[in-house]
């Protein structure tokens, strides 16, 4: 039998090779992309630059990067927006988690639990669901470019606001569009349901944002260890780590790994998901088992898709022609927080008098989460030594995908 592996993950965004020693029970996740310095390319830039830029960092959640930087620049300049424009972006967001979620759990993920290759194959097992899939997914792109000018990179959202809001009817329309297909999100949840996941429990630290609601940004990360944080303080609880074998750092609180997504948040709250969503939770969480990340995904499809809904109509007597409130330019300190598909996204930044940045940080889930990944993948290979020894690299390589890592992101 080999004692060692090195393989390169597939059917994850960007590339990562999994180094694995065997006799010991010992794992290396070895991020191998090269450093792209975002933190830097923006120093000198006018706050406004912030969001455009960062929002480069990635491909799958642009949207969630354009947020967490204007969020960080308006708690630096004292900015509190309009409720309807907190509500548009809330939208924004609920559909960047659901068009993230949809293209790693029908595109990525299955393959992992349906004994085939790759998603083409479901086409061809399965067309009927992979062809509600493309309409999920057609759906979500449909909503971000609606509100935010295009599906990918959105171009109208703006320190202060937006640039233009769409009109309400057309709000309206799309949301009795995502009335009809949310039954379509509830069979695909229910498909994550009856999947067998690997039997592993590695019980560890959960993080997620506070909120009285199932919340999307906040100023609290609240800890299922019971040691939360105020946002602007996560410098001091979050350490970083320069590894020899990786382009991204890895992260730890208190000297140990932690893990942040879509599984942190129901083991945290699943209480406060929507109606739909919360009877696809209840008595599948909270769970140890971080394979389930991929069920969590799959119930966080029906709950935003029920928030979108409910969002959208909240809106209905909103004065939708005020798309962007007053501030002043001034010299700030300011950090942001909001849950992206992978989980939490923290952006900060220094401004002087004139709103030109001088210092920037960025720590993305990705990045994150690296530590847990290689302490999720000795726990797997501490229950999984009675299976074949390719059976044993398949589960740690669905482990991998289970956390739907953003190499790019993490090297940003």
């Amino acid at each position: 039998m080999k004692s060692l592996m090195n393989n390169y993950i597939t059917k994850i965004e960007g590339h990562g090779n999994l180094k694995v020693n065997f006799n010991n029970e010992k794992v290396e996740l070895h991020v191998e992309e090269g450093e792209r310095l975002f933190e830097g390319l923006i120093l000198g830039r006018y706050f406004e630059d912030g969001p455009i830029i960062t929002a480069r960092i990635c491909g799958v959640c642009p949207t969630a990067h354009t947020f967490a930087s204007i969020t960080a620049l308006e708690n630096a300049l004292d900015i509190k927006v309009s409720d309807h424009i907190a509500t548009l972006r809330k939208v924004m967001l609920s559909l960047q988690i659901f068009q993230s979620h949809v293209l790693h759990l029908f595109f990525l993920a299955i393959p992992d639990y349906l004994g085939i290759d790759n998603s083409l194959e479901l086409a061809t097992a399965n067309p009927e669901v992979f062809n509600t899939v493309l309409s999920l997914k057609r759906l979500a792109d449909e909503g971000i470019e609606l509100i935010g000018g295009r599906p990918i990179h959105p171009i109208t959202a703006v320190v202060g606001g937006f640039t233009k809001l769409p009109e309400y009817k057309d709000l309206d329309e799309y949301k009795k569009k995502i009335e009809k297909s949310l039954i379509h999100a509830i069979e695909a949840a229910k498909i994550f349901k009856t999947v067998k996941y690997p039997e592993v429990e590695n019980e560890k630290e959960y993080l997620a944002l506070l909120g009285s609601n199932y919340p999307l940004t906040g100023e609290v990360v609240v800890s299922s260890l019971g040691k939360g944080f105020e946002v602007k303080d996560y410098q001091k609880v979050v350490t970083e780590t320069v590894k020899s074998y990786s382009t991204a750092k890895f992260s730890t609180k208190d000297g140990k790994g932690f893990m942040v997504g879509a599984i942190s948040r129901l083991n945290l709250k699943y209480p406060l998901l929507n109606k739909e969503a919360f009877g696809l939770a209840e008595g599948e969480f909270p769970t140890h088992n971080p394979f389930k990340n991929n069920l969590a995904q799959a119930i966080e499809l029906v709950h935003y898709m029920e928030e979108i809904i409910e969002l959208i109509g909240s809106l209905k007597d909103a004065d939708l022609s005020h798309a962007r409130d007053q501030f002043e330019v001034k010299a700030g300190v300011g950090a942001g927080c909001i849950e992206a598909p992978r989980g939490l996204l923290f952006h900060y930044y220094e401004l002087n008098s004139k709103g030109i940045i001088t210092k920037c940080d960025i720590i993305t889930p990705t990045a994150l989460n690296l530590t847990s990944i290689e302490d999720d993948a000795e726990a797997v290979l501490k229950t999984n030594g009675g299976i074949s020894q390719a059976k044993r690299e398949h589960e740690l390589e669905m482990l991998v995908r289970a956390y739907d890592p953003c190499i790019t992101c993490s090297v940003h």
